[in-house]
């Protein structure tokens, strides 16, 4: 079993950016830290040329090599379909029949996807059964970013993965996570929530976006205090200057 788990560890670790790309007049940062039963979080930022960038983060139901090697599917398959001029809804629907026919039937991945225009701040998002994303305004306004679809593997019948637009303006961010942040417990089972991850957001506005993931990572370990990391914890945050 701990060889397995090392294997998983090795695949994870290969797989997920060194480090992230660098984004003139934006301010990006992202983490993961494995749960000793390791997960299948993944995230990236993809220079695709032309001043756009692809932004992903996806969860693999499970955990362990299973999820792992999904996971590695996951990401081979994309920077396949990223090279082309592919619209994003036409990329999950083929990921989406390539992960039902790679994946056994209780494993599937939620997914989600943005192309930044870093010249425009336009967004091009689809969001395939993943965790809402949030899109925090410069004036404080919150906007969910919930683009419907169900998780890539579950189905195998033509589903349509609805597209959706936005624009990040300056002063703008966008705001990526898996659910091992809201779901975090403590010692009375009580978890950190979605209210309190918004909450955190929105009162740590000012940070730059390394501040803010190191900030909120911290919170949720003082929030769990001794109780053991019971999955995968990544987020990844996009300011506009």
């Amino acid at each position: 079993m701990e060889q397995e788990l090392n294997v998983a560890a090795s695949i994870q670790q290969r797989i997920l950016p060194a480090e992230l790309p660098k984004i003139e007049d934006y301010d990006l940062s992202g983490i993961n830290i494995p749960s000793k039963e390791v997960g299948g979080d993944y995230y990236n930022c993809v220079d695709l040329g032309n001043g756009k960038y692809a932004l992903i983060i996806a969860d693999v139901a499970g955990k362990g090599i299973g999820a792992a090697l999904l996971v590695s599917t996951l990401d081979a398959a994309l920077y396949s379909y990223l090279e082309f001029d592919i619209p994003l809804t036409e990329i999950t629907f083929r990921l989406n029949k390539l992960i039902y026919k790679s994946s056994p039937s209780d494993k599937y991945i939620t997914f989600f996807i943005a192309v930044l225009d870093s010249n425009s701040g336009e967004l091009d998002i689809v969001n395939a059964g993943h965790n809402p994303i949030f899109l925090l305004r410069k004036n404080g306004t919150l906007e969910k970013i919930d683009a419907g679809g169900v998780g890539l593997g579950m189905f195998d019948f033509g589903i349509p993965f609805g597209g959706q637009k936005s624009v990040l303006n300056s002063g703008d961010r966008l705001f990526l996570y898996t659910d091992g942040i809201p779901e975090a417990m403590n010692e009375n089972e009580e978890e950190y929530s979605d209210e309190k991850m918004i909450k955190f957001l929105i009162d740590h506005s000012e940070k730059s976006s390394v501040e803010f993931i190191r900030s909120i990572v911290n919170d949720v370990k003082d929030y769990t205090g001794t109780t053991p990391q019971s999955d995968d914890i990544t987020a990844m945050i996009l300011k506009r200057n």
